[in-house]
């Protein structure tokens, strides 16, 4: 159980190391942007999204997000559970 804490703890930190650019506050869409997070596995960003981007004066549209993190995460879900059943 330490483990799994200390990689989460690492892996929130490394987050930190690496800001995002005003680039990566814009992006085509932000419900693309959450359905990618979701589909490779990725906890929600929205919030360190929303914490990033105000740096650049950028919004991030949570709701878009989060609907596109659910369908991407439902897919990951359910293609995971697929592989764990042929293995």
């Amino acid at each position: 159980m330490g483990r799994i804490v200390f990689l989460y703890v690492l892996l929130l930190g490394g987050c930190a190391l690496f800001p995002l650019s005003e680039a990566d506050c814009r992006p085509a869409s932000w419900r693309q942007r959450g359905y990618d997070d979701g589909y490779f596995g990725s906890f929600p960003q929205d919030l360190r999204l929303a914490q990033e981007c105000a740096r650049h004066g950028i919004q991030v549209a949570s709701q878009e997000y989060q609907a596109g993190w659910r369908d991407g995460h439902d897919e990951w879900d359910r293609l995971m559970g697929s592989f764990k059943m042929n293995h």
